[in-house]
């Protein structure tokens, strides 16, 4: 059962979006709105998944090698990143009116596009293209401008509860990327030292 579930992470959490989905369509009116975007920023990533690993897929291969590690278990990353997915989305469903966990993934989706157009850059690709940058720019930027202008036009969040969002969201991507590092045998510090090289130095 654990290796069913290891190897078909992307397919299960692609069905719980399913779910999600038809929960949002009958239960829309009676749902907050911050709620409303959450659950259909799930799905946004959910979307954003696929375009990593499978359609086109590569993301992880191309970052892989451009710094210079290697994982032993190929399903390992993408379960731990489906892991941070439903923790930065799913607890704030359970709690519509704490703010700043509303808030927390939709900073996500526009660090995504960052980080996307980052890899770009690191991996001195010829095309303007890194896999999941499409539903980065399309889907969940998008989805979180709005939200993040839904709640400055209500007032609905104090100037520190921004600081709050923002590191809610940073710990758990440094949390999953330390363990996803550290796993493949190499120091977090290496490997930072590799994302400045491949930044600033390579081309050089």
């Amino acid at each position: 059962m654990k290796n069913f579930i290891v190897k078909n992470t992307l397919y299960l959490v692609t069905a719980l979006s399913v779910i999600v989905a038809i929960y949002v369509i009958i239960r829309w009116s009676a749902m907050p709105v911050l709620q409303r975007m959450v659950c259909i920023f799930f799905i946004g990533l959910v979307l954003h998944l696929w375009e990593e690993s499978k359609f086109p897929g590569g993301f992880t291969d191309m970052i892989t090698k451009s710094l210079n590690f290697t994982q032993s278990n190929p399903h390992f990353g993408e379960n731990i990143t489906v892991i941070y997915v439903l923790i930065i989305t799913f607890i704030p469903l359970f709690f519509p009116m704490v703010v700043f966990l509303a808030v927390a993934p939709m900073m996500l989706g526009i660090l995504e596009l960052v980080a996307h157009l980052i890899a770009i850059k690191m991996n001195v690709s010829k095309r303007f293209y890194s896999p999941g940058l499409i539903t980065a720019a399309l889907v969940l930027v998008p989805i979180s401008v709005y939200s993040i202008v839904y709640v400055i036009q209500n007032n609905l969040m104090e100037p520190l509860w921004w600081l709050y969002s923002f590191l809610y969201m940073l710990f758990g991507l440094l949390m999953a990327q330390q363990i996803v590092v550290r796993t493949s045998g190499m120091k977090y510090a290496d490997f930072l030292k590799n994302v400045r090289f491949a930044l600033f130095e390579k081309k050089q």
